[in-house]
C-alpha cells in the first residue's frame, strides 16, 4: 500500500512539472507572437500593451522577460502620450505594466513614477468615480506606502472618498471590507511623519524674542511632535506630567520661562499662510508667527535632559 501511495505521489509530481512545463512554453509562445504582431504594427499602442503584458505573465516563471516588457511597455506609453484618446485606457493600462515591472527591477522612484502615470491615466480615461480608478487608487497607492507613505497615502484615502461619493452603480460594493489598508496606511503615514519631527519643536516669538515651546497644557517634549495640536484625544497627560495651564518655553541659553495660569495667553500660538497668484512660488506670513524648528538630534537630546532636571527640580520645591 506504501508502495503504491508513493509511486502515485511521484505521477502526480511528474504531472504537475508537465503541466508547469506546458504552461510555460505556451506563454512563451503567446509572447513571442505578441511581440512579432507589435513590431510589425508600431503604432498600435494596443498591440505594444499586449505583448509587454505578455512577456511579464507570471506562467512564463524563470523566462519571464523584465527587459522587453519594459521595451514594449514604454512603447505603448509613448503612444498613449502622443496619440491620447478619452475612451480607451490604454495610459492606464501600460503605466501599470511599465510600474510594475519596475516594482520587480527594484527601481523604487521609477516605479512609484508610473505607478502614479496609471492612476491619472485611469483618472482622465474613465473618471474618478469608476471602479477601475479606485480600485487602481486603492492597490497602487497601497503599494507605494512602504516607500514613499507621503505619496501613497494620499491615493488610499481618496480611493475611499471618491467610491463613497461614486453613483451606486460604480461603486467597488465590499470596499469597507479593505479598511485595514486605510488603517496601515494611515499608520505608516504617521510613523514616517512622526520620525520626520522627531528632533523638532515648535518656535514662538514672545517680546521679539524666539522661544521653543517644551509643555503646553496637555504636551510636552517627552512626546514625538506629531500630535501636539490634538492631545486631548490621547488622554495622556500623566506622560509628560503637565501642570496644568502651565506653558513652558527655552531660549537659546537653556533657561526656561514658565506661564502659569492666564498668563501663558501672552504667548500667542498662531500662524497664517497666504497665497497670491502675483507670486505663487512664495507664501506670504508673518516671520514672528509660529514655525517648526528642527534640532539637530544631540541639541535636541540636550534640550530634553535639561528639561527633565527642570521638572525634577520644580516637583522638589513644590
Amino acid at each position: 500500500m506504501r508502495k503504491l501511495l508513493f509511486t502515485l505521489v511521484v505521477m502526480m509530481c511528474a504531472t504537475l512539472v508537465v503541466n508547469a512545463q506546458t504552461a510555460q512554453e505556451k506563454a512563451l509562445k503567446e509572447a513571442e507572437k505578441a511581440a512579432k504582431l507589435a513590431d510589425k504594427n508600431l503604432k498600435n499602442g494596443k498591440l505594444q500593451y499586449e505583448a509587454a503584458l505578455a512577456f511579464f505573465n507570471d506562467e512564463m516563471g524563470d523566462k519571464k522577460d523584465l527587459d522587453r516588457a519594459q521595451m514594449y511597455a514604454e512603447r505603448a506609453v509613448k503612444i498613449a502620450q502622443e496619440f491620447p484618446s478619452p475612451k480607451d485606457t490604454l495610459q492606464g493600462l501600460s503605466c501599470m505594466v511599465l510600474g510594475l515591472v519596475h516594482l520587480q527591477k527594484n527601481n523604487a522612484e521609477e516605479a512609484m513614477k508610473y505607478l502614479e502615470m496609471s492612476m491619472d491615466g485611469f483618472n482622465v480615461e474613465l473618471g474618478r468615480n469608476d471602479p477601475v480608478t479606485n480600485g487602481s487608487k486603492l492597490v497602487y497607492g497601497y503599494m507605494m506606502i512602504n516607500s514613499y507613505p507621503l505619496r501613497g497615502f494620499p491615493k488610499v484615502m481618496e480611493s475611499f472618498f471618491d467610491n463613497a461619493m461614486a453613483p451606486e452603480d460604480k461603486r467597488i460594493e465590499n470596499m469597507a471590507e479593505a479598511n485595514i489598508l486605510l488603517e496601515t496606511s494611515l499608520e505608516m503615514l504617521i510613523a514616517q511623519q512622526t520620525k520626520m519631527f522627531r528632533y523638532a519643536l515648535p518656535m514662538v516669538t514672545y517680546k521679539d524674542q524666539k522661544y521653543l515651546v517644551v509643555e503646553t497644557t496637555d504636551w510636552c517634549m517627552e512626546r514625538p511632535l506629531v500630535g501636539w495640536l490634538v492631545p486631548s484625544f490621547m488622554e495622556d497627560e500623566e506622560a509628560c506630567g503637565a501642570q496644568g495651564d502651565d506653558l513652558i518655553l527655552v531660549d537659546d541659553n537653556i533657561n526656561f520661562h514658565v506661564f502659569k495660569g492666564e498668563e501663558r495667553h501672552q504667548v500667542q500660538l498662531q500662524f497664517n499662510f497666504k497665497h497670491f497668484m502675483r507670486n505663487p512660488k512664495h507664501l506670504e506670513a508673518n516671520p514672528d508667527d509660529t514655525r517648526i524648528w528642527f534640532l539637530e538630534p544631540e541639541n535636541y537630546k540636550n534640550v530634553l535632559n535639561k528639561y527633565r532636571e527642570f521638572k525634577a527640580a520644580a516637583k522638589v520645591t513644590e
